[in-house]
């Protein structure tokens, strides 16, 4: 798979990105994407500590080109008011952004933790990745051309009361992607995603294993920055809006022609 992500880049490179921000850039797969993507685009690399700086750092030692930018999304309103600074000051047009910051939140159940845990939670994972969205969402707008790539996890499509908070900020971002892809219909060539990237092996997966969690299969973490490349870097996206597994058959829906089958597939639906 990775070679046919390879082979399609070389088809696709005249309407690649010539930015792709990167939340959750410090570590994990959010480090592991900026530094992929800076193979062919400038990346700004956002966490929430000095890690920001360093993935950049590492991104300019391999050859690319990249900026660090140390945001807190707690709090979500300087988030946006920063990387909408930060874009303003900048001359990119085609933006792609790769939406990977998450905390894990509080463990046990609804009795046993705390609300305010609660509430950072969804102010990371949610309210502080749509802050970065809105920032960029303007220029993408006007240049009619963008990428929205979202993470899922667990409890985004089945019950997970170990994380609660966790669980529920995913489910949220899998029906605002929906809603994204909504949004931004007429608008120009545009595509969102949620991709649910399997169990890597990254600091978050071994605070889960800690917790007491039983992993049975993972991934290797050229499976979800192979996705990321691939959709970043598409002509079309047949499956935009989509809740997609990086194991399902998601290279047949890229630039291609074929018709999406099914409003329903890929989609957070009761099912009867």
């Amino acid at each position: 798979m990775l070679q046919y992500m390879q082979d399609r880049t070389s088809n696709t490179s005249r309407i690649r990105p010539d930015l792709v921000v990167v939340t959750g850039a410090g570590r994990g797969i959010g480090k592991a994407i900026a530094l992929d993507a800076g193979t062919n685009s400038f990346v700004l690399c956002i966490s929430q500590s000095e890690t920001a700086l360093e993935a950049a750092e590492a991104v300019r030692k391999a050859g690319g080109r990249a900026e660090g930018l140390v945001l807190d999304l707690e709090d979500y309103k300087e988030a946006e008011t920063k990387v909408g600074e930060w874009i303003s000051n900048s001359s990119f047009q085609r933006i792609a952004a790769v939406f990977a910051a998450a905390i894990l939140g509080p463990q046990g159940s609804l009795m046993n933790s705390n609300l305010q845990d609660w509430d950072r939670t969804f102010k990371v994972n949610v309210l502080g990745n749509l802050a970065v969205a809105r920032a960029i969402l303007p220029v993408q707008k006007q240049s009619c051309f963008g990428r929205l790539l979202f993470f899922a996890g667990g409890g985004a499509a089945y019950a997970y009361p170990m994380f609660p908070a966790y669980a529920a900020s995913k489910a949220a971002l899998v029906r605002i992607v929906e809603n994204l892809h909504e949004d931004l219909k007429g608008e120009g060539n545009f595509a969102t995603a949620i991709l649910a990237p399997g169990a890597v092996e990254t600091k978050t997966l071994a605070s889960v294993r800690a917790s007491g969690a039983e992993i049975r299969t993972t991934v290797d973490i050229g499976e979800p920055t192979a996705f990321a490349r691939a959709f970043i870097m598409s002509e079309t996206c047949s499956f935009s809006g989509c809740f997609v597994h990086v194991r399902d058959s998601w290279p047949e829906w890229l630039n291609s022609n074929q018709v999406f089958p099914g409003k329903d597939l890929w989609k957070l639906r009761r099912v009867e």
